[in-house]
């Protein structure tokens, strides 16, 4: 149905500090752009890597959020 990659896929994602609800957060905002596969449609394409684009920022927020709960005197392990 879908080929393992998305031909010439390209995306763009802007990170902003909001105050949501009273409380300090962030808002995401991510735009893309992907060729159709052939015999796909539009919507069904747009579908498909709008929940992979959602299940990354999932990840990316229970990373940010475990980050955020650790003591920030203790650095970021980069390797």
């Amino acid at each position: 149905m879908f080929p393992a990659l998305f031909q010439n896929y390209s995306s763009i994602i802007s990170v902003h500090p909001e105050v949501i609800e009273g409380r300090p957060g962030t808002l995401v905002i991510e735009s893309f752009v992907v060729d159709v596969p052939e015999g796909n449609t539009n919507d069904e394409t747009c579908y498909f890597v709008e929940a992979v684009i959602k299940c990354n920022l999932k990840s990316l927020a229970d990373v940010s959020e475990r980050l955020a709960v650790q003591d920030r005197s203790e650095p970021i392990d980069r390797e």
